[in-house]
């Protein structure tokens, strides 16, 4: 079972990573970047809850713990614009006809693993 949750931490990377990206870059003044990165920790949250009540051993429970709140102050530590517009609204888009934000950043999660559920 611990496979599903180490599944799910290899997809918080990718996400954090490009939240990270776009939050320095191509989005950085986007209203929506607020909104993914709550919806990052919220999953990271429930995810700890699901392996603490899980049937996993104690010392592996622990170590995905660890990084499960690592993950957890990467995400809060990701600076993001406040109360900004949509920039493709705006016109200042320059991603295209993809949007990280509007596609949803939990989306790209089941590009990197779709792993099954315990």
């Amino acid at each position: 079972m611990s496979d599903y949750f180490k599944n799910r931490l290899r997809g918080y990377n990718v996400v954090l990573a490009v939240l990270d990206a776009f939050s320095n870059d191509i989005c950085k003044n986007c209203i929506d970047l607020q909104r993914e990165q709550a919806r990052v920790i919220k999953g990271l949250k429930k995810l700890k809850m699901d392996l603490e009540t899980s049937k996993d051993s104690e010392e592996e429970k622990n170590g995905i713990i660890d990084q499960i709140d690592r993950l957890t102050d990467v995400a809060e530590d990701i600076e993001v614009a406040e109360d900004l517009e949509c920039q493709k609204t705006a016109g200042n888009c320059t991603i295209g006809s993809a949007c990280f934000t509007n596609d949803g950043a939990m989306a790209l999660m089941d590009q990197v693993t779709e792993p099954v559920s315990p």
